[in-house]
């Protein structure tokens, strides 16, 4: 049904005339009084929204401030040495991260490629111990790619297990058996590498003659011949499972991560 407007033209007697006249005019300012209105409440709202974020936002930082608080004094209880400790080995831990945001292109970058690291190993090794070790595959030159050396990370770490040798001993053996060539390293973790075939192997696939490679040639082939090897090993192990040393192992990282942590709050509230 369409609305019904009803519209008064003052005409007749005077009075009568002013009289709608002064109610037409009153009816405008009622529409601008509430114009006015409905705006004002708008933008009390918009600030009431403000205000609540605002609020919001200072709860969030006096939670934050509150939490470091009691990080703190949890900290002061373990006593002056301990906590001295803790603090250096933060001081360790921000230098090793520097040196692997450097290596790896940038914080961006090493932000994704710590987080893969952390994956590719369960979590079973603590972030001082992965920057270590990462940082020494990147100076070695045996990884092109935070991918790589992920898969790297992950075999190591599943021939380890098989041999009941830990994550962090286990990647380090590979990152020093390729870097340095070493048949022995490569042998605690169960990768058996015959360098002189792994020569020829690589001179026959690209057509040179063995005993003329160059140095980094042979590198390249020793490297090779010992992916290969931990990688036919590794597909023979059924889909991972975590044993119960990984989970004593995931502790022992939580609790390696955390004295960091405190380390790094001890430093930030010194000056208070």
């Amino acid at each position: 049904m369409s609305d019904i407007i009803v519209q008064f033209k003052p005409k007749g007697d005077r009075e009568l005339v002013r009289a709608i006249e002064a109610l037409q005019k009153a009816k405008g300012r009622l529409k601008g009084a509430t114009d006015k209105t409905t705006k004002s409440l708008g933008a009390f709202d918009t600030r009431t929204k403000r205000n609540a974020k605002s609020m919001s936002n200072l709860s969030l930082a006096f939670s934050t401030v509150r939490s470091k608080m009691l990080l703190f004094n949890f900290a002061m209880g373990l006593g002056i040495t301990q906590l001295t400790k803790m603090a250096q080995a933060a001081a360790k831990l921000e230098s090793m991260e520097r040196a692997f945001n450097n290596l790896s292109g940038g914080a961006g970058s090493a932000s994704i490629a710590i987080e893969k690291l952390r994956e590719a190993t369960n979590n079973t090794v603590s972030d001082f111990d992965l920057f270590q070790q990462a940082n020494n595959a990147m100076i070695l030159g045996i990884t092109q790619s935070s991918d790589e050396m992920a898969q790297m990370f992950d075999m190591a770490q599943r021939l380890g297990r098989a041999l009941g040798v830990d994550s962090v001993k286990s990647i380090e053996s590979l990152i020093v058996g390729l870097g340095r060539m070493s048949t022995k390293r490569l042998d605690d973790i169960g990768i058996i590498v015959d360098s002189e075939k792994a020569y020829q192997k690589y001179a026959d696939t690209n057509g040179l003659v063995a005993n003329s490679l160059t140095e980094t040639q042979r590198r390249q082939a020793f490297m090779n011949a010992a992916l290969e090897s931990g990688t036919k090993k590794v597909n023979i192990f059924t889909k991972e499972n975590l044993s119960q040393q990984d989970s004593l192992d995931q502790l022992g990282t939580s609790f390696a991560n955390l004295n960091t942590r405190i380390g790094d709050l001890t430093k930030e509230l010194t000056p208070l």
